[in-house]
């Protein structure tokens, strides 16, 4: 069965898009406020996040369909990380590691079963203390965004999800925001752009900006795209109807969601803020199809929730057309920019820049919702420690999983105990006993009823 069409019903622009329409608008900013060569030491920062958007459901990563001709094109300007892992299979911790550089148990914005002093319960009001709660990133991290306002820059933060909210803490540092979505559905990439493009019409041309979009339209419900050509049927489609129907909605919304990712870098170029600029594309985590007989995304670890697209274009295009296979994290999206801007990093920052990494680390928390619908099984935290092509999951309940990614990618084989089993516990146990999880706040602070209800809808709570 279909997945209900909940959100609102998302349209093509009703004429082709075409690139002189937005330099058109923006042609006199451009003109007027080109960067001179002595603010290359600042470049701009721009991090956008795909929500929920599988690596292996776009171009740039092999995909067959023809879902992301922009960001493909993106790509190949750019250097191309082809084994990029997410550090959470949900929005509120991987984001919190893109920002801070830390782990989920560093950072502490996760779920927490436990209710600590800033969580579900406290941030939004009415929900019952049996429905799983997270804790909202706290105000002693270091921000992207607050250490590039340390260095003079604008910063400003457009999302359509709900974990983005201010009430979650991932607004810190940014002086502009539209983010968290008080609507059933997100906010659609039209919207987003739309305020985006108002926003850098008005930037001042003496300060480097720093920039994060979140597009949030890879999420359920799945939805064909009112208008969309359709898309040729995979070589191999799924045999259940149902979920063919699924992907082939989900697959639609990518390319919605990679149109009007083209339109942000036309505009961007229009604006003179292209070519000198940093411009980081990754996605937070993705979505099951009925792998692992398991729908959407959930405290699990597989694959296909932890693998992200990772594409980087440095300022001016260097390296262009790289493909890089170093494992990557997107805890390593902040020692990136620290690299490009030149900023230290604070203490107990956890990514490393690309080519220093040996272990790539996921943590998965235990939820109510979860322990209902699947029983005391549930009521466990999973950690995933990578290092390719091996990937073990360790369970706090004692069990261990342990994989060979390029023979299995699937992880429908797992691999008997052996020394490569045990030299990876011990580097993962050794890297777990080193975070420091942070103190909690007391102060709390609520959020609107609409948040609820939108959280609620989308099927976080109860």
């Amino acid at each position: 069965m279909m997945w209900p069409l909940r959100r609102p019903a998302l349209r093509w622009p009703r004429v082709p898009f075409i690139p002189g329409v937005v330099l058109a608008l923006l042609l006199p900013v451009a003109v007027s406020n080109c960067r001179g060569t002595e603010e290359s030491a600042n470049p701009d920062v721009v991090l956008i996040t795909l929500d929920t958007t599988r690596a292996d459901h776009l171009g740039v990563y092999g995909y067959e369909r023809p879902t992301s001709p922009r960001l493909d094109a993106f790509a190949r300007e750019a250097v191309v990380y082809e084994r990029a892992w997410t550090t959470a299979p949900w929005t509120l911790p991987s984001h919190a590691s893109m920002i801070t550089g830390k782990y989920p148990t560093s950072h502490g914005a996760h779920y927490d079963a436990k209710a600590g002093n800033t969580s579900i319960s406290e941030v939004l009001s009415f929900v019952p203390a049996a429905n799983f709660r997270a804790n909202r990133l706290g105000e002693g991290e270091h921000t992207l965004a607050e250490l590039l306002v340390e260095r003079g820059y604008v910063t400003g933060a457009f999302a359509g999800g709900h974990w983005l909210a201010p009430e979650f803490g991932l607004m810190q540092g940014y002086q502009t925001t539209t983010a968290g979505a008080r609507s059933l559905a997100g906010r659609p990439a039209s919207e987003l752009n739309t305020r985006v493009f108002a926003w850098l019409e008005q930037l001042p041309r003496d300060s480097p900006f720093h920039l994060l979009v979140n597009y949030f339209d890879a999420h359920d419900p799945y939805q064909l795209i009112e208008g969309a050509e359709p898309m040729p049927e995979l070589m191999e489609p799924h045999p259940d109807p149902a979920i063919r129907a699924q992907i082939d909605a989900y697959d639609g919304e990518i390319r919605y969601m990679d149109h009007h990712l083209g339109e942000l870098f036309e505009a961007l170029k229009a604006a003179g803020r292209y070519q000198d600029s940093l411009i980081i594309v990754v996605s937070d985590h993705g979505e099951l199809f009925g792998e692992h007989g398991q729908f959407k995304h959930g405290p699990w670890l597989y694959e296909e929730l932890l693998r992200a697209a990772m594409i980087v274009r440095l300022p001016a295009g260097e390296a262009a057309g790289t493909r890089v296979r170093d494992a990557v994290s997107i805890v390593d999206i902040l020692p990136i920019v620290a690299q490009e801007v030149g900023f230290v990093l604070p203490e107990g920052v956890e990514g490393v820049p690309p080519g220093r990494r040996e272990l790539v680390v996921a943590e998965a928390r235990p939820h109510a919702v979860a322990l209902r619908k699947f029983g005391e099984s549930m009521n466990r935290s999973l950690t995933s420690a990578i290092r390719w092509p091996f990937k073990l999951v360790a369970s706090s309940r004692g069990g261990r999983d342990f994989f060979r990614l390029d023979d299995d990618p699937g992880e429908l084989r797992p691999l008997g105990l052996g020394a490569e089993m045990e030299s990876l516990a011990a580097d993962l146990e050794a890297l777990q006993a080193s975070m420091r999880a942070p103190e909690r706040s007391e102060r709390a602070k609520a959020a609107s009823s609409e948040t609820e209800e939108n959280l609620r809808a989308l099927g976080y709570i109860e």
